[in-house]
């Protein structure tokens, strides 16, 4: 008897369980509608409502203006309004262009 063939049998029954369990996740991360998978809560983030170390919302890639008069807006990874005086610990800098 050679082990060998055992070995690879092994082998390629855990290649396809993790090929399967990845295709489980994607499929249902896919089914998903967006925003429910994309926006965490503010405290995720520590979320406040003030500029940190001269940073604040309206200078991040992830801020959007809800309109010239509402004062607010909204973030791509943060849920709920966002004030673009606020600051959290997702803050990237726009970047000019």
């Amino acid at each position: 008897m050679h082990p060998r063939p055992l070995n690879l049998a092994r082998r390629s029954f855990l290649v396809r369980s993790v090929e399967m369990a990845g295709l489980a996740t994607l499929t249902a991360v896919a089914g998903r509608s967006a925003p429910a998978a994309a926006k965490a809560a503010k405290s995720d983030f520590m979320y406040q409502d003030h500029q940190h170390d001269g940073k604040r919302c309206a200078q991040c890639k992830f801020f959007s203006p809800d309109g010239p008069n509402s004062g607010n807006g909204s973030c791509s990874i943060v849920a709920g309004l966002i004030s673009p005086e606020g600051w959290c610990a997702a803050f990237a800098p726009k970047v000019p262009g």
